[in-house]
């Protein structure tokens, strides 16, 4: 029996309505789609933009690990909330290697970052950026940072410029890091739905929503140990860069609503006086500012290229040469039975990637970049039953975790030979937990009851029928028996005693900097980091990078092309007639449901860290 079986109908309706619209969104324009595709073949190439000035960061978007694939109207609804050229979706060796690469190039005389319009982006990810940056820097370039306004993570971007530029009316808003949820307890009871519970692990929060009215104080101390952590990391990193105090990044409530009254209430006053911004400026005064530095434009602008032609106009990151061979496979996602798009992590996608590479003579060692917070315990095992099999056939594997590695992703983590992470990665979590819900009261109450006869005591089970107590016993069994597995391989996996094992597990959330004391991670480091190790191990003195992923068909490609083409033509059309933000709105929806009303493992037991949600 599958999880979510009775509470899941309410977000499965959701899901097949949502579903339904953007299915009939999808036809009714696809003739027009098929004009606009038609109208771009038929113009003229534009004329390649020249590289020269400055290397122009319009960070718009998600910053991910591995680019999704392409939903034709989740890509039109992104694109009417876009107000650039960039994609909704940056991926982040992209960016790194762009920033890097310019670093090096006579071309590029200085880099400009816009972070207005990033969304989504997870402290570590921010991280492996402004070590970038900081890198960049050390070529003598100057950075120069400008916004209308800085969310908390585009502004520790900023805070890393040479030179920070806010609008005169705009703002810096930084607030700190949280965990809150929705519960449904009173709620479900109002409804007479009763949720089945049974997990393993005094942490494991997943299941709270549904069983209590609040937050329980088990987990509120967990969280907030790893919230801290996350937070002390931020405000020392701003403060550094900016060369203030602490408590000018994040003052308590008094402090600052004294400080903001002494700058009459104005925000970028505020941000000015308190030292996060060197500068107030209007656009024009921002691109005058660039202008200086590196020349002005026949539009009146910078000289300047933006990130997508940079890439395009510079060398592959990993270009092939013969050599010994360190593959490269990311995992970013939920973890889910079978075979899954991009984007998500498919327990038969991701082990066809691991045996490929096992058969592979040319592969001597794998890093699988994991950032994932867990999901089917029944794809994770699958995943790991092909990792052993890679170091079996002598190949080394070693794991790089992004901002999450946890539940199930910790699950395919634990057995490599060599695990990296960064200190703000979100990792643990070795909890396990399954939930059925039933609506038989609900439905008696207006007089609708199931009745019927079976062979055994085991059938006709479900939605309409009250859980029979045997049948929870044997979820509960079967729950307690994968947990006790998870700690298993955890502690032969990263030679720990079952004492040692235990202190890390029961559901608890670490950051990288509490999984290396607790022996969970071998060491910090960035995925670079990882690939060296990984040939190391391998005693490779001569080797290339070799990414290994799905290969995207000749349709498949056609269709993302001509879907992404598309909706950039036909986005501010759209905008004209629909509300503001509608868009948004409905891409973080389907966002949301969208692993709820998927996730399949066989046996409905899950390994899933919520918090590890962005």
């Amino acid at each position: 029996m599958s999880i979510f079986k009775g509470l899941g109908w309410l977000f499965r309706s959701l899901w097949r309505l949502l579903n339904f619209t953007r299915l009939m969104l999808v036809n009714l324009l696809f003739l027009l789609v098929v004009l606009v595709i038609v109208f771009s073949v038929s113009q003229s190439e534009t004329p390649s933009t020249p590289i020269e000035g400055a290397l122009t960061l319009n960070l718009s978007g998600v910053l991910v690990e591995q680019r999704t694939q392409t939903d034709p109207t989740v890509q039109l609804l992104r694109q009417m909330d876009k107000g650039d050229e960039q994609p909704s979706e940056i991926v982040l060796s992209d960016l790194l290697w762009a920033i890097r690469s310019a670093g090096n190039d006579d071309r590029i005389k200085a880099l400009v970052i816009k972070p207005q319009g990033l969304q989504g982006a997870s402290l570590s990810k921010l991280q492996e950026v402004t070590a970038a940056i900081d890198a960049f820097k050390e070529s003598g370039k100057p950075v120069i940072a400008m916004a209308d306004y800085y969310s908390q993570g585009a502004y520790l971007l900023a805070a890393h410029a040479d030179h920070v530029l806010l609008n005169q009316s705009g703002a810096v808003l930084i607030e700190g890091f949280g965990v809150y949820q929705t519960y449904f307890k009173s709620a479900l009871e109002k409804l007479n739905v009763t949720p089945h519970v049974f997990k393993v692990g005094t942490y494991k929060s997943f299941v709270e929503p549904y069983t209590r009215d609040e937050m329980s104080p088990e987990s509120k101390e967990a969280n907030q140990r790893w919230l801290d952590q996350l937070w002390q990391s931020y405000v020392t990193d701003v403060a550094e860069q900016r060369e203030i105090e602490p408590d000018a990044v994040a003052p308590d409530k008094d402090h600052f609503l004294e400080l903001l009254r002494k700058a009459g209430g104005n925000a970028a006053s505020y941000a000015l006086d308190n030292g996060l911004v060197d500068q107030l400026a209007t656009r024009d005064e921002m691109t005058q500012a660039v202008i200086k530095e590196v020349g002005e434009a026949d539009d009146h602008g910078w000289k300047g290229v933006g990130l997508k032609e940079y890439l395009a106009a510079i060398p592959e990151q990993y270009p092939q040469s013969g050599k010994d061979e360190v593959g490269l496979i990311t995992a970013s996602g939920a973890i889910m039975d079978g075979v899954q798009p991009a984007g998500t992590i498919g327990g038969d996608s991701l082990a066809d990637l691991l045996a490929e590479a096992r058969r592979d003579d040319q592969v001597k060692a794998v890093v699988l970049r994991v950032d994932s917070p867990g999901g089917s315990a029944f794809a994770a095992e699958q995943i790991r039953a092909e990792l052993l099999a890679l170091k079996q056939a002598g190949k080394p594997v070693v794991i790089s975790m992004g901002s999450y590695a946890a539940s199930g992703g910790y699950w395919i983590s634990a057995d490599a030979d060599k695990i990296f992470a960064s200190p703000t990665t979100l990792t643990g979590s070795i909890g396990v937990f399954g939930m059925f819900a039933t609506i038989d009261k609900a439905l008696s109450q207006y007089g609708v009851h199931t009745d019927g006869i079976g062979t055994t005591d085991f059938v006709g089970i479900g939605l309409t029928r009250a859980l029979p107590e045997h049948v929870g016993q044997a979820i509960q069994l079967s729950v307690e028996d994968t947990y006790q597995r998870f700690v298993g391989l955890v502690g032969k996996g990263r030679g720990l005693s079952p004492e040692e094992a235990e202190k890390a597990a029961e559901g608890r959330v670490w950051t990288g900097l509490d999984a290396k004391a607790l022996g969970l991670v071998d060491e910090f480091g960035n995925l670079d980091d990882a690939l060296k190790a990984a040939a190391e191990l391998a005693n490779l003195k001569s080797w290339q990078v070799t990414p290994i992923a799905p290969e995207e068909s000749a349709r498949d490609k056609f269709l993302r092309e001509l879907f992404d083409s598309s909706a950039q033509a036909l986005a501010p059309h759209l905008q004209s007639w629909l509300p503001a933000g509608l868009g948004k709105a409905l891409v973080e929806m389907n966002r949301s449901l969208d692993p709820l009303t998927r996730f399949n493992d066989p046996q409905g037991t899950y390994a899933f860290c919520p918090v590890c949600v962005p």
